[in-house]
This record gives C-alpha cells, sequence and structure tokens, in this order.
C-alpha cells in the first residue's frame, strides 16, 4: 500500500492531491515560500519531480507545470509527483524588473540567478536558501527532475531539451531516451555549465534530469505550453505512472550548441531562428546608434539558429545567438552568463 507523502507541512495520503508551502525566510515586508504540489497517486510507481518558474517570466513553461497538474488525478496515477509550479516567487511577482540585460532571470530579492547557483545553501542570501531548500525537501526525494523554462522576455529560442549526465551510463540513457526523448524537438543539448538545476540533481543525487526549453519574449505561447505538456505526459506514459500510448517523437540529434558573443556595445541584429548557417558565414552586426556598422558576427559551425537574444541593444560579451551545429562538433567552453 502507498504511503503518505510528507513535505514540509503539507501531506498528501494514498490517491489525493495536496497544496501548500515549504517556508524558506522572509524580507523586511513578507514571507518568502515555496508553493509545493503532492500527489500521491493511488498505486505503486516512481517519483517525478517537475518545477517551473525558476526565472519568473518564462511564462509558457509555468502554465504547462500548472496544466499538468490541473489534468493529473491521483486516483489514476501510479506513483507520485512532486511539482514546484513558480520557484522564484519573487521573481514572478516583480514581472520583470527594469534595469539590464538579465534581469528578468533574476531574483529581485538579492538580485542573483537562481540557476547559476544550485545546489544553493542553506546559510547564504534568500536565493541561495531557496535553491538549498528545493534541493534537499523536494528534488532528494525524486527518481526523476523535469525542470521547465523557456526563453524569458529577452530572448527567442526554439523548443529543445538539455540533458544532465550523471556519469552513470543507464541513468544517462534514461535521461536522453525517456526523458528528452519524450518530447517532439530535433535538438537535444549536453549541459556545460555549473550551478544549474539539473547538474546538481545529478552530481548531488545521480537523479536524471532534463530542462525542457520552449516559448519566449515573456509571452504565453499556447505552441509552448502543449510542447511541454505532451512531452510530460509522454513521460509519465512511458514511466508507467498513467495509462496511454506515448505519442510519437522526431529523430533528435544530441549536440553541444556554440553560442556566439558580441565583441562590441551597440544595436544588435541577429539571423531569424531556424536560419541553416554555414561557417564563417556572416549572419548578424552591431551597429552604433548611428547605423553605423561596428562589428560582423560570424556563424561559428554549418548548423541551424535556435537561440537568439531579442533586446536590441547589447553590450560587450553579450550572448547574441546560438546554433546547433550538423555535426557532433565539442564547443568551446561557454562564458558566464548572469
Amino acid at each position: 500500500m502507498s504511503k503518505a507523502v510528507r513535505i514540509a507541512n503539507v501531506e498528501a495520503k494514498k490517491g489525493e492531491k495536496k497544496t501548500g508551502y515549504i517556508e524558506v525566510g522572509e524580507t523586511a515586508v513578507e514571507r518568502v515560500r515555496i508553493p509545493i504540489v503532492i500527489v500521491n497517486g493511488a498505486k505503486q510507481g516512481p517519483t517525478l519531480c517537475i518545477s517551473g518558474g525558476v526565472h519568473g517570466c518564462e511564462y509558457s513553461s509555468i502554465e504547462a507545470v500548472v496544466r499538468t497538474l490541473r489534468q493529473t488525478d491521483p486516483a489514476k496515477l501510479s506513483g507520485k509527483l512532486l511539482v514546484v509550479p513558480v520557484l522564484n516567487m519573487a521573481g514572478f511577482d516583480a514581472r520583470g524588473p527594469q534595469g539590464g540585460m538579465s534581469t528578468p532571470f533574476l531574483n529581485p530579492i538579492d538580485n542573483l540567478n537562481l540557476n547559476r547557483i544550485f545546489p544553493g545553501n542553506p546559510d547564504g542570501t534568500m536565493s541561495y536558501q531557496i535553491a538549498a531548500t528545493f534541493m534537499t525537501q523536494v528534488v532528494a526525494k525524486a527518481d526523476y527532475y523535469v525542470d521547465c523554462h523557456g526563453g524569458d522576455l529577452n530572448e527567442e529560442l526554439a523548443s529543445y531539451v538539455i540533458v544532465a549526465q550523471t556519469g552513470d551510463g543507464e541513468k544517462d540513457r534514461i535521461a536522453k531516451e525517456v526523458l528528452a526523448g519524450s518530447f517532439d524537438c530535433e535538438f537535444v543539448a549536453i549541459s556545460g555549465s555549473g550551478g544549474g538545476s539539473i547538474e546538481s540533481a545529478s552530481k548531488m543525487y545521480s537523479k536524471p534530469a532534463i530542462v525542457v526549453e520552449a516559448g519566449g519574449y515573456g509571452r504565453l505561447e499556447e505552441d509552448a505550453v502543449q510542447f511541454i505538456v505532451r512531452g510530460i505526459a509522454n513521460i509519465m506514459m512511458k514511466l508507467k505512472m498513467i495509462d496511454g500510448a506515448p505519442t510519437p517523437t522526431r529523430n533528435q540529434k544530441v549536440r553541444q550548441r556554440w553560442m556566439v558573443y558580441t565583441r562590441r556595445g551597440g544595436l544588435l541584429y541577429t539571423p531569424p531562428l531556424g536560419t541553416k548557417v554555414k561557417r564563417g558565414e556572416k549572419v548578424g552586426e552591431v551597429r552604433n546608434v548611428f547605423g553605423e556598422l561596428l562589428e560582423t558576427l560570424e556563424a561559428p559551425v554549418d548548423g541551424v539558429v535556435t537561440f537568439r537574444r531579442s533586446p536590441l541593444p547589447a553590450s560587450t560579451n553579450d550572448r547574441a545567438f546560438g546554433v546547433f551545429p550538423h555535426d557532433d562538433l565539442p564547443a568551446p567552453k561557454a562564458r558566464p552568463y548572469p
């Protein structure tokens, strides 16, 4: 018989769905809490953790998490869902504080990007506390982890998945084939950055973990929502958590993404998503406010443009656009990205 599941003060018995909050700390004017939903299925099965809102303005992915919750019936579920619809509640509430290229990603309490400081630190500033609380009280209790993201206020991207590596061959296969393979996208990236949610889940707890990316420009886009909802449903079917046959997905290319950065500050012009580029081809530029050319941006490899920063203004070393290569080529080490 399935036992009750308890996180903080939230407890769900067999066949129940319960909602509540995990207390983290407080500011001078408000409590800082993490919303948590426990869906304890009527039958035995694995535990899947799903999170949204690590970045507060990635609305399509947040809505996809909420919609998944609405559609999940604990009476028909085998296993357990541990769901955080919005991890960065302060950033979500602020709706994209103005002040710089990266502010939509940040927690306005301490101006840190949650997805650069995992696994967090209970003795750190508020973002570190949020990250540590989430990892130890939620992710640690799961068998699999899916972190839902998308293009923020300042980004446009094609839908794709990022996979973390545990070093365990079987768990890495599950992450690629079962988790990432459930999403109908052409490209899967291998995570290379430190401090991310899935890197911590894979390294600290040896969990198969992925980030799914869809949507952008701070908009709620139904196609992006459906991409994530269908993918999570496919995962749950493959893990035998819900009944049904997974919908077919296309063959995926697993690659390291190549990034192009600006050397000059000015007005940034980048190629549309889906543009096919050749190595050395001039596909972007930076101009000054008089319209004079300062820099030409070249494609680093043969491939397809799948990411670009959308604001017109750019500074030195800003990310401009990303290319998934046609061939499996090792990409240069990524530069710091707030």
